[in-house]
């Protein structure tokens, strides 16, 4: 077992030096390669004295090729050793940094230690601030647990490899063709059962903490293993930094294509297989619909490519991030950033709403918001690199469309509650995967409102939210009266309801999505009108458009996101 105190002084430079020093001794054996294999065949020597010096030779070889391997073998495992000890570094000082930027200890058995709330802390807050002190310690003893666990990981597997040197069973050399095989064959061979596993991820149901500590448990060398092997593990895993789900994601595209592709394939054959007639006809209406479903998630990853890939070279661009790429269910979802989502020290997070899908809609989407992104990285002030402000647009969910087929959708709100949940998730991935604290702005457009307020009811770490052209925030069944019953702090909920805007204005009144935010206490309340320079919004759809306008609903967008809300217009 290894405890916090052992991790406390792990460092892998004695398993780095040690590499150069086994090599020099594994080169020093391989340079003996063919003096070996020209004694174990002596022509013109016979009879039971050379039978029995060919045996003591034939062992000797043996014994040689052996100890080549174990030298490969043990080469291996401490550079293995060495690098997997810098993620565990990585992830001690991310670890304990996190907790003395929050007045916490760790203490030498692992215990999570509260060392008191800031200075200052309002009576009346005290009881929420207690509350996020004790959710935090928890994240925090999370994140000493995903710590010791990778390096209880590299010490399991390092006593394996390091057992089988001791025990002389790395590889059993007898009956190999000595007079054929060289000793560095041998040392490959070992050096090949030498290596280390890479921790897999937490189980299915983890704390986005979990998944955060994890992934910074595990070194650079590592974690672009697991991306080039296994994508699927960390595209889609929330807490995951935004860099490493985007890389996976892409190479998810290829392989989601390929397989949607032959199951189309299957489901044509199937298909052309009926016999024609009425006694078929369901099963037909069946496997059409199902190709049509399989035709709109390949069209899906068309626009990915389209919206990710820089058309000249076909290269990944720079400054797109493809955050979430999800084939399963009835229609594809996706998330997009535009700009740096691990370097920002602005992100937003707009959730767009009813008919919207990837493979129309989305990268219309990323266009508007990369629109609000320059207005507010202006305000923000540009930063070197261009790390002031990132937009990202989540369509990791399925909104209901107007088709008769999800008017249930509509009606009970049960999409917005599923996503919901999903967007909660995602946002305190981006806070998780980050030793620092981004000013995170949460933005919901129609129906898509209703699913970013479910998800603040639920999540916590967003700093600000602003609903626009929104039909309610909540499901009907438990609706929100007021913002303080969602995680957003007090005064920093926005709302913009445009003139003509017959879901924002109508809508509400049935309270099927809760009572009107245009309307509710607490909510401030900005301006679409036009104002000097700025063009006003007209009807549901013009609150955001990426025509290189600049609206007044856009420039207010753009005031909550890069942290500005006093250059805000209100109504």
């Amino acid at each position: 077992m290894v405890s916090w105190a052992d991790v406390l002084r792990w460092d892998p430079a004695p398993a780095q030096n040690a590499v150069g020093t086994i090599n020099g001794e594994y080169l020093k054996l391989v340079a003996a390669s063919d003096e070996l294999r020209t004694v174990s065949s002596v022509d013109g020597w016979s009879g039971p004295a050379a039978d029995a010096a060919l045996g003591r030779v034939t062992e000797l070889v043996d014994g040689a090729e052996e100890l080549a391997a174990e030298l490969g073998a043990t080469r291996r495992a401490f550079g293995d050793i060495g690098d997997a000890i810098t993620g565990v570094v990585n992830g001690r000082e991310e670890l304990l940094g996190l907790a003395k930027k929050r007045n916490f200890a760790i203490a030498p058995d692992g215990s999570v230690v509260d060392l008191g709330p800031p200075e200052g802390t309002a009576p009346e807050q005290a009881e929420a601030v207690a509350a996020d002190r004790r959710q935090l310690a928890v994240e925090l003893a999370d994140r000493v647990a995903q710590v010791v666990r990778q390096a209880e990981d590299i010490d399991a597997d390092g006593c394996a490899v390091l057992d089988r040197v001791l025990a002389g069973t790395t590889i059993d050399a007898t009956g190999n063709d000595n007079a054929q095989t060289g000793l560095a064959a041998f040392g490959d061979a070992g050096f090949t059962v030498g290596g280390l596993s890479i921790l897999s991820p937490p189980p299915d149901g983890a704390t986005v903490t979990q998944n955060a500590a994890w992934w910074a448990a595990l070194s650079p060398s590592q974690q672009r293993r697991l991306i080039h092997d296994l994508p699927e593990l960390v595209g889609n895993r929330d807490g995951v930094e935004g860099w490493a789900r985007s890389e996976a994601n892409l190479a998810m595209v290829g392989k989601q294509r390929t397989s949607l592709q032959n199951a189309r394939t299957d489901l044509e054959r199937q298909l052309a297989e009926l016999t024609n007639g009425p006694g078929h006809q369901n099963s037909r209406n069946v496997l059409r619909t199902e190709i049509t479903k399989i035709n709109d998630k390949l069209a899906g990853l068309d626009s990915v490519d389209r919206m990710m890939l820089d058309p000249r070279t076909g290269q990944p661009r720079p400054d797109r991030q493809l955050l979430s790429l999800d084939m399963g269910g009835d229609r594809p979802k996706a998330a997009v950033a535009s700009g740096d989502i691990d370097k920002a020290q602005h992100v937003g997070i707009f959730t767009p709403g009813m008919n919207s899908n990837v493979q129309d809609n989305l990268p219309g989407y990323v266009n508007d918001m990369n629109e609000v992104r320059a207005y507010a990285n202006t305000l923000a002030g540009d930063l070197p690199e261009g790390n002031s402000v990132a937009m990202v647009t989540w369509l990791g969910y399925e909104p209901p469309t107007t088709r008769l087929e999800d008017l249930d959708g509509l009606v009970t709100g049960a999409p917005a509650e599923e996503g919901g949940s999903k967007l909660a998730r995602f946002g305190e991935g981006i806070n998780a995967a980050r030793p620092d604290d981004p000013h995170l702005t949460a933005l919901g457009h129609s129906y898509g409102s209703t699913t970013t307020g479910i998800a603040l009811g639920q999540s916590h770490g967003v700093d600000d939210a602003v609903f626009f052209g929104s039909p309610g925030i909540s499901p009907g069944h438990n609706p929100v009266f007021h913002p303080s019953e969602l995680n957003v702090p007090e005064g920093h909920t926005y709302n913009l309801s445009a003139e003509g805007d017959a879901v924002a204005d109508a809508v509400p009144h049935s309270g099927r999505y809760g009572p009107h935010v245009s309307e509710m206490p607490g909510v401030n309340q900005l301006s679409t009108s036009p104002v000097g320079p700025m063009i006003g919004s007209q009807g549901h759809s013009e609150y955001a458009v990426g025509d290189g306008r600049l609206a007044t609903s856009e420039h207010n967008l753009a005031a909550i996101v890069s942290g500005h809300p006093e250059v805000a217009v209100s109504r």
